[in-house]
């Protein structure tokens, strides 16, 4: 009973943070002040219009003024070592040497997340004078320190099945495998050339975005390993899950328009974005 409100607010946060993000993508006027960072907010082409821009409204100088409060792009380390701090937080306070196989295993696994691409973070982020909104930062920094407490937060713990275990466990680790080797490739492609090119894995040969289908895997799987007793799923993760799978939607959609601008829709149209042969 004395977590229900803990649930809900987690749930409540996920699905209002999803919400936010559909609301801001589709809004044009939205979408490019606060959606859009990184090598996607670079300029491309000519302005869409030649002739002299109107004066901007107040509304539009007001959103002006709130798009401009970054926070430098290589900030994204900063989630994963809050979430790296929060797993060694909970583990301690949890006496997670202590817990259920099913906890332990569960927690393990999302400290192994945040530890791989903090590390991931470190060495791959090129210099770069890349900003973010500040939301956006703050959001993801809640997120994780949200998520460190969803994966237990529901309680009633199971028994750690073998068979569910056999599956899911090998599952999230090869997830994490090619998520690994994808940005490994990101890395080098872009280091190699001094300069964006358009990616093609070996692995993910039609897919622009793989490393965001593995983030969203990967979270999907954890939801049914870290199910309660009695349920199929944590449904405070799935939840979680929900807020990945539309945060990294829509940022799959900019990258693909990017790509396509960079350098062609004729080499880039037939390319799907996070789903095998479907979108």
């Amino acid at each position: 009973m004395h977590r229900r409100l803990p649930v809900l607010a987690l749930r409540t946060f996920y699905l209002a943070a999803s919400l936010l993000i559909l609301v801001l993508q589709l809004a044009p006027a939205l979408r490019r002040r606060f959606l859009v960072y990184g090598s996607r907010a670079t300029p491309r082409g000519k302005s869409a219009t030649a002739a002299t821009p109107l004066p901007p409204s107040a509304t539009e100088q007001l959103l002006d003024r709130a798009a401009a409060l970054q926070v430098p792009h290589r900030f994204f380390t900063h989630f994963y070592v809050a979430s790296v701090a929060c797993s060694l937080f909970w583990g301690w306070r949890l006496h997670m040497w202590h817990a259920q196989p099913q906890v332990q295993v569960v927690w393990a696994l999302m400290l192994l997340q945040g530890t791989r691409r903090m590390l991931e973070s470190h060495a791959y982020t090129a210099t770069s004078k890349s900003t973010m909104w500040f939301a956006h930062w703050l959001l993801g920094l809640i997120y994780y320190a949200a998520t460190n407490v969803a994966i237990w937060i529901e309680g009633g713990h199971r028994r750690l099945e073998p068979w569910p275990a056999a599956v899911l466990v090998p599952a999230i680790l090869t997830a994490h495998v090619l998520q690994h080797s994808y940005h490994a490739y990101l890395y080098r492609l872009r280091t190699e050339h001094n300069a964006y090119q358009l990616p093609s894995h070996p692995v993910f040969p039609n897919l622009l975005c793989p490393h965001y289908t593995c983030e969203v895997a990967i979270y999907a799987l954890l939801s049914l390993l870290a199910a309660p007793q009695g349920r199929v799923a944590n449904w405070t993760l799935v939840c979680g899950t929900i807020f990945v799978a539309t945060n990294l939607g829509v940022t799959a959609i900019g990258t693909k328009h990017w790509y396509a601008e960079t350098f062609g829709q004729d080499k880039v149209g037939h390319r799907k974005r996070m789903v095998p042969g479907i979108w």
